[in-house]
């Protein structure tokens, strides 16, 4: 929400740090002020970019962090993210200080996108094409792939399209970690945080998973092809207690379901109707296992789509099981097929249909056909996932400790060029796994 403050507007035309010329406000709230902004150097400028400046001054380092924690947060994630499809979905932080020639005050300086939100983009359109909201839908989810992938994992908690940026390239942008939070050892990040039209049962109840996020995704699908969100009917009590929350609304949206986007909006294909829906799943159990596999379903939807190459795609590929596809798998890398492997593994993977038993076994061949065909990054991510899924209680593959597959990921992550990742890893296997 714009604020009108005579004294942050008459800082454009200043320049900070003598490097940052603040050319045009963006805009502001109570944190302070955005402006379109320039870096110099050497006297020249060399790119755009956006300036946040706090509105309190006299600041020290301490109190600057925790005024910008949630973008310190992704500065974080950027600088430990090796999946560079992930991080085109992420805006980048590029410096921070302080700025004593404006009085004290904190500054940051980040990736100037040109744009609005995906809310601003909603209630233009009305309803949004399914194969543009499909395409915006695969981004998000890469976005959220990489954030799931961290170790430990890192949940975004209030994905919304407010908090979706839809720069002029028409790409889209995940913004705001200021809920965003780390999973701990137990499996979860505790506390109830978000907006509570866009939040995941679990989550109001104060135990947030990977999938609570992929429920935020798919409530924000539901808008976008329908013009309004799936439990609109549903009005929370004024007087309910926040511990009572999460159990409200599981039984409020079991009693009262939405119906299908296809319901409301002709277009939407059956196809893309099952992919909302079980994204909306009151039990995380049901719902996609990964971001991974959202992706991977959406790329499988019948007819021209935004697959990862930009290609057509053709129509879906039915589940797979697992047990076999690992065997056929393993087949193939013997006959040095590595490439074969990988596209047979991703779809066993990405449709959800591998039982729970079988996840770390086809994680660890996909890791190995990754390694045959010199894709380390890929490679790493596939070990450190069937590591996660160990530690959450699935039995490892033969042969494979969970000390062995730290080993592996070590071993991936240092080929990957990744050393924070591997160091990581490293001491997970000193001490056991």
């Amino acid at each position: 929400m714009e604020t009108a403050d005579p004294d942050l507007r008459a800082f454009v035309g200043r320049v900070i740090d003598g490097r940052y010329l603040l050319r045009e406000w963006i805009g502001g709230g109570g944190f302070g002020a955005v402006f379109r902004s320039e870096q110099y150097v050497l006297g020249r400028a060399v790119r755009p970019i956006a300036c946040k400046v706090s509105r309190r001054a006299d600041l020290t380092e301490q109190s600057a962090g925790e005024l910008f924690a949630d973008v310190l947060v992704l500065a974080d994630v950027m600088g430990t993210m090796t999946d560079l499809e992930a991080r085109r979905h992420l805006v980048h932080v590029y410096d921070a200080g302080l700025a004593r020639d404006l009085g004290g005050r904190a500054y940051l300086v980040m990736e100037y996108v040109r744009g609005g939100t995906l809310a601003a983009e909603f209630a233009r359109a009305e309803r949004v094409a399914p194969r543009l909201m499909v395409k915006w839908a695969r981004q998000i989810a890469v976005a959220l792939r990489g954030l799931h992938c961290l170790l430990p994992p890192l949940l975004h908690r209030d994905l919304k399209p407010d908090n979706v940026l839809l720069g002029q390239d028409r790409a889209v942008r995940l913004i705001d970690f200021g809920l965003a939070a780390r999973m701990r050892a137990s499996g979860t990040a505790e506390g109830v945080a978000g907006t509570t039209r866009y939040m995941a049962p679990e989550t109001a109840a104060g135990a947030s998973l990977p999938a609570s996020d992929l429920y935020s995704l798919g409530l924000l699908m539901y808008e976008g092809l329908t013009g309004r969100p799936p439990y609109e009917h549903l009005v929370v009590p004024l007087d309910l207690p926040d511990r009572s929350l999460g159990q409200w609304l599981v039984e409020a949206k079991r009693k009262a379901p939405p119906v299908r986007p296809s319901s409301v909006e002709a277009t939407v294909p059956p196809e893309l109707d099952e992919i909302v829906m079980r994204c909306l799943e009151l039990r995380p159990e049901d719902r996609f296992r990964s971001a991974d596999e959202v992706i991977a379903a959406l790329d499988a939807l019948p007819g021209p789509g935004p697959g990862r190459d930009g290609r057509a795609v053709s129509a879906p590929v039915a589940p797979a099981r697992g047990p076999a596809e690992l065997t056929a798998a393993r087949r193939m890398l013997k006959e040095n097929r590595p490439a074969e492997a990988v596209d047979l593994l991703r779809v066993v993977l990405g449709r959800g249909g591998a039982p729970r038993e079988s996840l770390p076994a086809l994680l660890a061949e996909l890791a190995r056909a990754h390694t045959e065909l010199g894709q380390h990054a890929d490679a790493a991510k596939q070990w450190a996932q069937a590591y996660a899924s160990v530690q959450s209680g699935a039995r490892p593959p033969d042969g494979l400790s969970r000390e062995r597959l730290a080993r592996q990921a070590e071993q991936a992550f240092r080929a990957a060029g990744n050393k924070f990742q591997a160091a990581h890893f490293a001491q997970l296997a000193r001490d056991g796994g």
